[in-house]
């Protein structure tokens, strides 16, 4: 009996179900209207029932969905990171081509204005030490290119850098403008706009990097500061240093009795500090005692 009582509940639950069911169906069709009870409830088992079940399956693929997301911004970042060291590399080197591109410009130009009269040889500054960096460097090029001990060396630009001092088969020691140990001066004049004053230009032991001009004689007396700024070259006095050669910048100058300038402190053109192509100028009669 009790069997038949559950069974009749059971069936008379499905019958309404389906009643609702149907008679929702039947009302749905009309539109613009508030629904009716059977709706209302058919419509709120249904939003309980999708709630039960779409939210945590949403949350679960929005977690999921974040991290495919996090996972492509680390692959993205890995990648925009990778661009950027090539970038950095790429502009790097662009900028030492620039650069190397420049000098062989300088020594180019350099090469075709003097290439009658000192015969320049262009070389590589392979080696330098630093306790030495003021003082001495190694080029690539020696006697089997017809390069010789007392040649001038000088920049790209033309200015200044020093004289060859050793030289192997292959390789040659160059002495600096700036050295205080070996070197015995250049003999050099200013440009001034009045005189072009003689002295001999040394390493300075007070200025490191800078130059010492030592005037020869007595000169007459100069306005305060006539000479700075004034150029200084190489005056041909020697068996050295060809005439008109661009060592530097007079930016101070000592002056004795009667305002006579005694001693003045010059800047090189050349940037020492940096070189790594430099050219050795040989004068015809260098040439001649090479050969």
């Amino acid at each position: 009996m009790s069997r038949y009582l559950t069974s009749r509940r059971l069936f008379l639950l499905l019958g309404s179900i389906i009643l609702l069911m149907v008679i929702a169906g039947l009302t749905i069709s009309r539109v613009g209207r508030t629904a009716s009870l059977p709706e209302q409830i058919v419509m709120n088992v249904q939003n309980t029932v999708s709630g039960w079940v779409y939210r945590p399956v949403s949350k679960l693929t929005g977690f999921f969905s974040g991290l495919q997301s996090l996972r492509n911004m680390y692959q993205e970042n890995a990648e925009l990171k990778h661009e950027m060291q090539d970038y950095q590399k790429l502009k790097a080197q662009l900028t030492n081509t620039e650069n190397e591109v420049s000098r062989l410009q300088q020594m180019a130009g350099f090469v075709q204005q003097n290439k009658n009269q000192l015969h320049p040889v262009p070389a590589h500054v392979v080696g330098r030490e630093p306790s030495l960096w003021n003082s001495e460097l190694t080029i690539d090029v020696g006697s089997r290119e017809g390069v010789g001990p007392d040649m001038a060396v000088v920049a790209p630009d033309g200015s200044l850098v020093g004289r060859i001092e050793k030289v192997a088969s292959d390789s040659a020691k160059v002495v600096l403008i700036t050295d205080t140990q070996v070197g015995d001066g250049v003999a050099a004049k200013a440009l001034t706009s009045s005189s072009q004053p003689f002295g001999v230009v040394t390493g300075s032991t007070r200025n490191q990097g800078s130059l010492d001009m030592t005037f020869w004689g007595s000169l007459v007396q100069l306005p305060a500061n006539q000479l700075v700024g004034d150029q200084v070259v190489t005056s041909g006095l020697s068996d050295v240093f060809p005439q008109g050669i661009v060592i530097g910048k007079i930016t101070k100058v000592q002056y004795g009795p009667h305002n006579t300038a005694k001693t003045a402190v010059v800047q090189p053109s050349a940037n020492l500090d940096y070189l790594q192509d430099v050219l050795v100028v040989r004068t015809p009669k260098q040439v001649g005692q090479v050969q």
